[in-house]
């Protein structure tokens, strides 16, 4: 049986808590856009309840740990194309060892969810400090940026206490967007934009910032590998000391 669903959050631990599914020999959970089917293929597309994914991610947390429910959300938000039958395994296989089920460390099921859930936490992490914001003539402070993974669900919540200004923050890869404002954020499609009109300011002061990176480096010890290591070449277009001035 191929399982379809909407590709949210809420719309896979509905198809978790499907436990019929388990006997049904589940082959495979497909998010849009959907590839095409074979002949003989079962499908069936399983509708987001909120409710049963409320239900879900409680029994998670109480079943097996916090810690899980949070390895399952960062393990989704990786987009990893198999990851939802990564997570369906490791949640079968929590619900028969319980809380016992993350030191499991060697069994592949828990190690794949524990991969790509820590390579979305360091990502995140990672863009906590890489973000450029640019100042546009109204004010908001804007920041474009690329990942690898969803990570804006784990970004708005940090730059929600740190800033003070109105603030976006644009996955140009998904075509997503955050935005904050009075303490609060929203997550939602966003398109790239044509243009954006910057403050009379912003120039200079991404100036100011290309100079100060300029001349606080000791020119003995530049290592360029370990420059990449901890700034990898696909995140340098969005980042202000590593373009030149317009």
């Amino acid at each position: 049986m191929i399982v379809r669903y909407d590709g949210t959050f809420a719309g896979l631990l509905t198809v978790c808590g499907h436990s019929d599914l388990a006997g049904a020999g589940l082959l495979e959970i497909q998010r849009p856009p959907y590839p095409m089917t074979g002949l003989f293929d079962e499908i069936r597309e399983i509708p987001t309840d909120d409710r049963l994914a409320a239900e879900v991610r409680a029994r998670i947390i109480r079943e097996l740990s916090p810690r899980a429910a949070e390895n399952v959300r960062l393990a989704f938000l990786s987009e990893h194309p198999v990851i939802e039958m990564a997570i369906w395994r490791y949640l079968t296989l929590g619900w028969k060892l319980g809380r016992r089920l993350d030191s499991y460390l060697a069994h592949p099921d828990v190690h794949t969810v524990h991969c790509w859930a820590g390579r979305t936490a360091r990502e995140g992490h990672r863009l906590k400090g890489l973000a450029r914001f640019r100042e546009t003539q109204d004010g908001t402070l804007y920041a474009a940026l690329y990942a690898d993974a969803n990570v804006l669900p784990l970004l708005a919540p940090h730059f929600i206490r740190r800033l003070d200004h109105p603030w976006v923050l644009h996955d140009v890869r998904r075509e997503l967007g955050a935005i904050g404002r009075d303490g609060r954020y929203l997550l939602g499609t966003l398109e790239n934009p044509a243009g954006i009109a910057w403050s009379a300011s912003e120039n200079d002061y991404q100036e100011l910032w290309r100079t100060f990176h300029h001349h606080i480096a000791i020119p003995d010890r530049i290592s360029q590998r370990r420059q990449r290591q901890f700034m990898p070449l696909k995140y340098w277009q969005y980042l202000t000391e590593m373009t030149c001035a317009v």
